[in-house]
């Protein structure tokens, strides 16, 4: 494994590269997490392909800048990520966020990827294929005030690395999620502010820049743009949620070749972390139904 920073539009992206030879599969998180959560699902993916793990801007070990927190523009972090590493085009699996980066990245710029699954970005939040009544978040009043008091919180800083990850785990204590994976990602997603404290990489004014963007996100104007297959990983309770999963199946008629499988046991966006081994097999079987073997 290679752990590099790649300068993509003038900001610096960390990497970690896996394999120098096979199909080249770049693998993008979820917002709040970062490369470390693919860890459990690269052994599975070699030593076929040639795994490329990304901190998305503002995540991990990546540059923060000041704007730019739109899909479209993680997108063309990523972009530059394959230029800089000369891979022509790459299999994306995006979780998420990563899903939506992904997806941006599969319609505005085609021929770089070679397939794309999502994990995430199953849904848009108002139209045709939301999930929401109001027809805009200009005229969702609950959304609206939601928002505005996660903007008005305050930054949560910490003492040390190892505090954060303690609340961290406190806040899932009794659930599933929490496991040696879980952890180390936290760990790596810890970061020093200059004057003694420690916050999470994804710091406030991005995350609250990147959801009033993520509202706005319209999918279908991008699926409908789709040219390569698409394998969407809807979870169960999206599968048991009658509207949800019908939004799902409209939008994969949208591009031309589309799976949609329900990974048993899959609760979003946990499930590479938790099921590793069918989650990967699952799209393993993709790969190899795409690439023709």
């Amino acid at each position: 494994m290679q752990a590099r920073r790649l300068t993509a539009g003038g900001v610096a992206i960390q990497i970690e590269d896996h394999g120098a030879s096979g199909t080249p599969v770049l693998l993008l998180h979820f917002s709040g997490a970062n490369l470390r959560m693919w860890d459990p699902i690269i052994p599975h993916l070699q030593p076929a392909r040639r795994c490329v793990a990304v901190d998305l801007r503002a995540h991990g070990r990546s540059d923060a800048p000041p704007s730019g927190y739109h899909a479209n523009d993680f997108a063309d972090d990523v972009a530059g990520v394959i230029d800089a590493l000369e891979i022509g085009r790459a299999h994306v699996i995006g979780c998420s966020l990563g899903a939506e980066v992904g997806l941006a990245l599969a319609a505005r710029d085609p021929g770089k990827v070679a397939s794309l699954v999502c994990d995430g970005a199953l849904a848009s939040e108002y139209g045709a294929y939301g999930t929401r009544d109001a027809p805009s978040l200009a005229e969702d009043a609950e959304v609206q005030e939601r928002l505005r008091a996660m903007e008005e919180r305050p930054e949560k800083v910490y003492e040390s690395s190892e505090s954060l990850v303690e609340v961290t785990r406190a806040l899932y204590e009794g659930s599933q999620y929490w496991n040696d994976a879980l952890e180390r990602m936290t760990a790596y997603g810890v970061v020093e502010t200059g004057d003694g404290a420690f916050v999470s990489a994804w710091r406030k004014r991005a995350r609250d820049a990147y959801m009033r963007g993520y509202f706005e996100l319209r999918v279908e104007d991008y699926y409908s743009r789709v040219s390569c297959p698409v394998l969407m990983l809807p979870d169960e309770e999206t599968k048991a949620d009658e509207q949800a999963f019908e939004i799902v199946t409209r939008l994969s008629e949208l591009p031309g070749d589309c799976e949609v499988v329900v990974v048993p046991g899959s609760d979003h966006p946990f499930g590479w972390m938790l099921i590793p081994d069918a989650m990967a097999d699952t799209v393993v079987r993709f790969f190899r139904r795409v690439e023709g073997r």
